[in-house]
């Protein structure tokens, strides 16, 4: 037999698959998976109502401006962090960061690419009403 058809062969023996399968779910293991955000998900459970009124507070809380709250959306996790976006008059929009002990940072949605934070995927706003 060819060496190199040997050398393939032993390439491919089970013990070497079985290493390295436990190889890479150790490797899966110790990548880091989000934590999960009880304030987030709590927040996912409120109605809309009560979502709006929760994030138009934390907004104010940061002394932002925010007379009129419009749709609030959850966007996604953002490193350690839960992203949601707030709508609010004026063409005001913000991104609240919400933080797995409950800590809240609003930040202009016109801001975050100077600040290499993920864009704002705002919804669009309900039609008025006749």
């Amino acid at each position: 037999m060819p060496l190199c058809v040997a050398a393939r062969l032993d390439y491919h023996s089970p013990m070497k698959i079985v290493t390295a399968a436990v190889l890479a779910a150790l490797i899966a293991a110790a990548a880091p998976a989000f934590a999960a955000n009880s304030f987030s998900d709590q927040l996912k459970k409120l109605s809309p109502l009560q979502q709006r009124a929760t994030l138009r507070r934390a907004v104010l809380d940061e002394g932002k401006y925010c007379r009129r709250i419009g749709p609030v959306a959850y966007q996604g996790p953002y490193k350690n962090l839960e992203m949601w976006t707030v709508q609010c008059d004026r063409d005001a929009a913000y991104a609240a960061f919400i933080g797995q002990d409950g800590s809240v940072q609003v930040r202009p949605c016109a801001d975050l690419a100077s600040l290499k934070l993920p864009t704002c995927r705002l919804p669009k706003p309900a039609p008025a009403r006749k």
